[in-house]
């Protein structure tokens, strides 16, 4: 037809350091537009989440799928930095997700705010467990050389699947031209494709308050758009060498996910438990009323009341035994850290 395909000026085979993130956080949060109403505790589970380990341009974008999992995966030996007679360039960690805890307590009130409606004070801001997953992520880098006074083009290819996702990059100049297929995107630099339907890689999941549905939502959004702002990279990257010897710097296997993610589970019941019981507390049992259609039984009202008198001790007793089993099954690694922070 006349046209000449464009070949890419350079391949680069890389590894791309990234974080699996598994945590519990909580926080004071408002869900209310009216600055006089008092805060609620929030409770946030970030289960599986994905967060950049590099400072580079990679930083911005999603590179694990979510159907890759820890079974997915081998344990990296200097070996595989050279692949059918190829160098992969393999870049270093320079982004920690322990460190992000400290920079996000010294947000200021106007960068946490979610939307108009949700906000957090980024001072209350705690992590009653975290698990940091370091791996690292086979893309394909591609650079294209348009012919023309046109910008350069680069293309990410994951290399752990068949077709891999990928995104294209517009490295744009002020000395060169747009190309014209960027009219379509705007002022989007990275244009995701092949990819499917994804949910958010930061996963938060917030278990209470209840009173917002759309929360855990809403705060991936604002995850996602402040890791993804062009200069989301630099602010990111740590000052400091990345502490591998950290005791929350966990190896991505069942061995370590598996207890997490039974401790997590049990958070969730505490949290069912609590607020049940919250509930029952708020029950008036003199004032109970029997209301039968059709009236035949003739229930007497103080053996209803003896009733949830009795639910409710039981679901106390069961949220101690919770909190005992919890308690019993926090990881050593964690409690280890937990004690080195008291005497640092």
């Amino acid at each position: 037809m006349g046209y000449k395909t464009i070949q890419p000026e350079r391949i680069q085979a890389l590894y791309y350091p990234s974080w699996c993130i598994d945590a519990e956080a909580e926080a004071k949060a408002w869900f209310s537009p009216n600055p006089d109403d008092p805060p609620e505790v929030v409770t946030v589970h970030f289960q599986h989440a994905e967060l950049p380990g590099n400072g580079s341009e990679l930083a911005r974008i999603s590179l694990r799928d979510e159907t890759i999992t820890y079974k997915n995966t081998k344990p990296f030996v200097p070996a595989l930095t050279n692949q059918h007679g190829s160098e992969i360039l393999c870049l270093p960690f320079n982004i920690s997700p322990l460190e992000l805890l400290s920079r996000a307590r010294a947000m200021s009130f106007g960068v946490t705010k979610v939307d108009d409606d949700f906000r957090f004070d980024p001072r209350s801001l705690n992590l009653n467990l975290v698990a940091a997953y370091p791996i690292l992520i086979p893309v394909y880098v591609l650079q294209y050389a348009p012919q023309g006074p046109y910008s350069r083009v680069t293309i990410i290819v994951e290399a752990y699947a068949e077709p891999g996702r990928y995104y294209v990059h517009f490295v744009n100049s002020p000395d060169l031209r747009k190309l014209p297929a960027q009219e379509f995107f705007g002022e989007e630099d990275f244009i995701a494709m092949g990819l499917s339907g994804s949910k958010c890689r930061f996963s938060p999941n917030i278990i209470s308050p209840r009173s917002r549905p759309s929360a855990s939502e809403d705060l991936c959004a604002w995850m996602s758009n402040f890791v993804e702002d062009r200069g989301a990279p630099l602010r990111l990257t740590s000052k400091q060498p990345i502490d591998m010897d950290d005791c929350r710097v966990r190896e991505w296997t069942e061995e370590e996910i598996l207890p997490v993610h039974e401790w997590m589970q049990l958070g969730r019941n505490l949290i069912r438990t609590r607020g049940m019981i919250k509930t029952i507390s708020t029950v008036n049992v003199d004032q109970i009323k029997v209301f039968e259609f059709p009236p035949r039984m003739n229930t007497d009202p103080k053996k209803v009341a003896a009733g949830l008198q009795g639910f409710f001790k039981a679901e106390e007793e069961r949220l101690q035994k919770l909190e005992e089993a919890r308690a019993a099954r926090t990881p050593a690694w964690w409690r280890q850290w937990q004690d080195s922070q008291k005497t640092s």
